[in-house]
Parts: C-alpha cells; structure tokens; sequence
C-alpha cells in the first residue's frame, strides 16, 4: 500500500495525530495548550478557509502531515500566509514524504488564489532550499533562531 496525501477534512480521525504531533514537536515554543492545539486541527478538520491541513498515511495510520496557517510568527503579522507543521512520523522519514506534503500545500495556496507562502525553520532549512524555497531573513521566535524563508508561487491559472 502506497503513502497518499489527503486533506484533514477527508481524515477527521487524524484530528488527535496532528495535534500530539505538533504539540510535541513545537509546544515547548508556543504559546497554546495541547487543547488548543487539538482545537485549531478541529477546525482545519470541520471548518472552511484557514487553517488547512494536508495528511500521509499508509491506509488508516497517519505518518505525516503539513499545514497552510494564516500566521505562524506572531513576530511577522504582516507575512500570510504560511506554511507549518510540516512533520513526518520517525519511522517513515527519508522517504521523500516531507517533500510531498510541501507541494501539497503549495497546490492548495494556489487554488486558494496565494500567490507566496512564508514559513520559519529552525534547522531544516536544506529541505524547503530543494522545493525552491529562498532565505529571506531571521526571526527570533519565540527566544530561538528562526530563518525565515519565502517562496513565489505561480498565478492559479498559470502552469507551474
């Protein structure tokens, strides 16, 4: 069985997967609770507009995911939208996973008229440079390094 990419919409089950995900990855940093963490995807899950979220899994076990935030750094308000939580579950890393949950939210800014995306990255800044992904910056966020990188998308109606 192959790893597919679809949304948080079509996978509300992932709901708790997403929110333990990024709560252990990045809660240490943030200022949400575990419970508004799980809330925000609740809303990715059932709502429409931001946030959206775009899941791998391997049948019904989610082993990745990635999110298109309309803010990620309370240090940049002026910068939307964003790509976050791009995580891929240990066991399933160095598979080029990562790499297909970028592009899936890079098609859904798209299709949403976005014509750039931002996202902050602490150490994985190679990974978002092979996408086509450009250092624009740093960012102090919250008392960590961030770089801060940018990428142009193609107008919706122009082929990428």
């Amino acid at each position: 069985m192959a790893i597919e990419i679809t949304s948080l919409q079509e996978r509300p089950a992932f709901i708790d997967a997403c929110s333990a995900w990024t709560y252990g990855q990045w809660g240490v940093y943030s200022p949400r609770t575990l419970e508004e963490t799980r809330l925000l995807f609740a809303s990715a899950a059932h709502g429409s507009g931001l946030p959206l979220t775009q899941m791998a899994h391997h049948g019904d076990r989610p082993v990745g995911m990635a999110s298109l935030f309309e803010n990620d750094c309370a240090q940049r308000p002026d910068l939307r939208p964003w790509l976050a939580a791009v995580f891929v579950h240990p066991d399933y890393r160095g598979r080029g996973i990562a790499g297909r949950l970028i592009e899936a939210i890079e098609q859904v800014a798209r299709s949403c008229g976005e014509t750039g995306l931002h996202l902050i990255t602490t150490d994985h800044q190679e990974l978002y440079e092979r996408h086509g992904w450009s250092r624009t910056g740093s960012v102090s966020y919250p008392d960590r390094f961030c770089v801060l990188m940018e990428k142009r998308l193609a107008d919706p109606g122009t082929p990428p």
